[in-house]
């Protein structure tokens, strides 16, 4: 009877301890880690590239091959889960928006900056 006492309370111990260990590891520190306004940058010109490779349309318009050439490209906006990165055609004086979300995945893209989730 003892010793069922002792193996249950072990046991109990046991779970209870790997249980809030485990929890802990969920939580990777890295996660916290922001990227750089250079790097997201960089992932909204691939997804431009994208568009333009695959003549997707854009509030109805199908973007030529010279927004691959764009160099004015900067961090329109950011919050904690969205980044807003602008592109702007120098010929056209045209502006590109592109809305990714926190992990760098394509939301949108439209020619005046505003995106209903943001």
């Amino acid at each position: 009877m003892f010793k069922n006492i002792i193996t249950t309370a072990v046991l109990a111990f046991t779970i209870l301890t790997s249980t809030v260990a485990y929890s802990g590891a969920g939580h990777s520190h890295s996660s916290s880690v922001q990227p750089t306004n250079e790097q997201v940058i960089s992932k909204a010109f691939q997804e431009l590239i994208i568009i333009v490779d695959k003549s997707e349309l854009v509030e109805g318009k199908t973007l030529d091959r010279s927004w691959k050439e764009v160099t004015n490209k900067k961090m329109h906006n950011k919050s904690l889960r969205h980044y807003i990165i602008s592109f702007t055609q120098a010929q056209d004086k045209e502006t590109l928006y592109i809305l990714l979300n926190n992990q760098g995945t394509y939301l949108g893209a439209n020619f005046n900056g505003a995106f209903e989730e943001f």
